[in-house]
């Protein structure tokens, strides 16, 4: 099973990110109901208005059973039953005289009544007795009717016609309170208008919980405010309930700790993904330097072999040919040992054991070996390399190092300016030695200064460029100049590129022989 890209790694480790992120606002989210009062105003309005209804019909309906009272012609139960079925509610006419034997009881609708009695015991009665108090419907205050409305007692209302007959009423308190709640389920649609305005919810509802207006949708909880309207045939109720909000908010521990471990996550990812990046390119990078040099070692090899042979066939020819064929062999050898030294101290740098050597010697020495050994092939390739400075002073310095670096940097000379003057210079001040090499070739941009100093990098890292490397020779000088405790950079230049190396070198006493490179 194949690795997953860097690409891959992120895209998964920040979707991770997201879903740590989302579950703890999930699990943070708090909702809350929250009341809202209203202005009641117009209810409170509408309340009033249908109270007042109330009294009024049952004023009315008060009105209406004297009319029928006072219109009984006749005790005959079939002209009273007749008259009484005409009123709502009315379900037993009884006639009560002095002289309960000349009582009498007619049934409008129903059985087995409650039967009202002035005295007991009472004989031949069908329905249950209920005692009236003869003081109170045979006074003589001037009341000549009322209503007996006791608990636990049949709703009566009386009348007296004479001073010694009263007619009592025996009402259906459930059939008027029907009859009401048809009224107002029509007579109050107009002045509950402005109630409506409020978008509720709002109820007007009868004594069982029957809804007669509303407006909104009723909710499954108790009322907020709750008005009694009550009248003798029954109770009604307006039902309002105030607004809801839901109101969300967050508990802060367990976004900040889901946050934190989000951010944590992403930073991570991006922390992977470069380091999965780098290492790719690293691995990239170290492929292609395995391709160079083996491209690199089989050019010089190629050559001495070639050489080689043409030197052998020389031997027979002028001594001259055999000469130069054989300094090209030592040329290509000196080349494939530069290579070789490179590899080894790349080596030594990434196994952190690069370490300086400084001893006795004279710079000009060491700068003058390798400009020798470069000497001819910069005459193959037009290059004029012209050597100033005062450098002759015994110090202390690791030649092996300051040769390489030079070496190095006349390696890019070599294989990156067509042609043109190459001046190196150098000099020892205060126990530091300067060495500037600077050519007359393309140059380097800007923004490629510090870039050109990186291990494998080139400005074009394709093998077949036209000049070949490894990308390691301006990267191992800077390692080595940084292991002598000195730096090198690129330095400003008109034209071409100026490399300056600065390097720490203490005078050395005099010495009678002293290492060339």
């Amino acid at each position: 099973m194949s690795p997953l890209s860097p690409r891959t790694t992120l895209l998964l480790l920040l979707a991770l990110s997201a879903i740590l992120l989302g579950g703890g606002l999930r699990l943070a989210r708090r909702e809350e109901q929250v009341r809202v009062d209203r202005d009641r105003s117009a209810l409170q309005r509408f309340a009033g208005d249908v109270q007042g209804e109330l009294q009024r019909l049952e004023a009315l309906y008060e009105d209406h059973l004297t009319e029928l009272v006072h219109g009984f012609a006749t005790d005959q139960p079939f002209d009273v039953r007749d008259a009484a079925d005409r009123l709502v509610g009315v379900q037993q006419v009884s006639f009560l005289r002095f002289r309960w034997k000349d009582d009498t009881h007619v049934q409008v609708y129903g059985s087995r009544l409650p039967v009202p009695v002035l005295q007991l015991p009472h004989a031949g009665l069908t329905g249950a007795p209920v005692l009236l108090p003869p003081a109170r419907v045979f006074n003589s205050t001037g009341v000549s009717n009322g209503w007996l409305d006791e608990p636990g007692k049949p709703l009566l209302f009386w009348l007296r016609r004479s001073s010694s007959e009263v007619v009592v009423l025996l009402i259906d308190r459930t059939a008027v309170e029907t009859a009401i709640n048809r009224w107002l389920g029509s007579w109050a649609t107009d002045a509950f208008d402005p109630v409506r305005v409020g978008g509720g919810p709002d109820q007007l509802r009868s004594r069982v919980g029957h809804a007669l207006l509303s407006e909104g949708r009723a909710q499954a909880d108790r009322p907020d405010l709750l008005l009694p309207l009550r009248s003798r045939f029954g109770a009604w109720e307006l039902a309002s309930w105030d607004h809801r909000e839901t109101r969300v908010h967050y508990d802060t521990a367990t976004v900040a700790t889901s946050g934190a471990l989000a951010v944590f996550v992403a930073v991570l990812s991006m922390l992977i993904f470069h380091q999965q990046t780098r290492a790719a390119a690293l691995a990239q990078q170290r492929v292609s330097f395995v391709n160079r040099v083996s491209h690199e070692l089989r050019t010089p090899l190629t050559n001495i072999l070639l050489n080689l042979d043409l030197a052998t066939d020389a031997l027979e020819e002028p001594p001259r040919d055999a000469t130069r064929r054989l300094d090209l062999v030592r040329e290509e050898a000196r080349r494939l040992g530069r290579l070789i030294d490179n590899v080894l101290t790349f080596s030594r740098h990434e196994q952190k054991k690069l370490r300086a050597e400084p001893r006795a010697c004279v710079p000009a020495h060491v700068v003058a070996a390798v400009v020798e050994q470069f000497a001819p092939s910069f005459a193959r390739r037009a290059l004029d390399m012209r050597y100033t400075g005062d450098l002759a002073a015994p110090c202390l310095l690791d030649a092996d190092a300051l040769a390489q670096i030079l070496a190095n940097l006349l390696s890019n000379v070599e294989k990156y300016v067509p042609g043109g003057a190459v001046e190196i210079d150098g000099h020892l001040r205060d126990g530091v030695l300067t060495l500037t090499v600077a050519d007359q070739g393309p140059g380097i941009p800007a923004e490629a200064t510090e870039r050109v100093f990186r291990p494998f990098e080139r400005l074009d890292s394709r093998i077949n460029e036209g000049a070949s490397g490894t990308g390691l020779g301006l990267a191992i000088a800077r390692d080595l100049a940084t292991a002598m405790g000195g730096t090198l950079q690129l330095a400003p230049a008109t034209r071409g590129a100026c490399f300056e190396l600065r390097v720490p070198a203490p005078p050395a006493a005099p010495l009678k022989s002293v290492s060339a490179a």
